[in-house]
């Protein structure tokens, strides 16, 4: 862990416009028929135990309970990015990002789906230096 991210505020901070109809895009691809079943997402925080997030449909992101901060993604350009938790009480971080100008994630996507129990493990294990600042200006406490 470097200095920088002992230092990371760990409260949750909320975006002022929420609008999960940004992610629809990505969300679509989030089924095994496309190669993105919420287990090849997952991605393990070194101080979590792994999480069962259960079966489609009753995973991710049907089971997304509260949204915090959205970053709406555009193919080729940047990544879709989601913080918020689910309905069992655990939190989670994901982005989706696709080299497809037409946005099919089938083809030259990738996605990662990290999850906790602590809110903080995910601002400081998870999420890289360049988001959290977009994330810090783009959200209040």
């Amino acid at each position: 862990m470097t200095s920088e991210n002992t230092e990371r505020n760990i409260l949750i901070r909320y975006s002022e416009n929420i609008n999960p109809d940004k992610l629809f895009t990505p969300f679509m691809y989030v089924h095994n028929q496309y190669g993105y079943d919420v287990k090849s997402i997952y991605r393990k925080i070194v101080t979590q135990s792994l999480l069962d997030l259960g079966n489609f449909p009753d995973t991710f992101p049907h089971t997304i309970s509260e949204y915090y901060w959205i970053q709406e993604g555009a193919p080729m350009k940047n990544s879709w990015i989601a913080l918020g938790s689910l309905k069992n009480g655990i939190y989670f971080y994901y982005t989706a990002f696709t080299d497809n100008a037409g946005g099919n994630f089938a083809l030259n996507g990738h996605m990662n789906l990290w999850v906790s129990t602590r809110y903080s493990d995910l601002i400081q294990f998870a999420m890289d230096s360049e988001t959290y600042k977009k994330y810090m200006n783009e959200t209040k406490e």
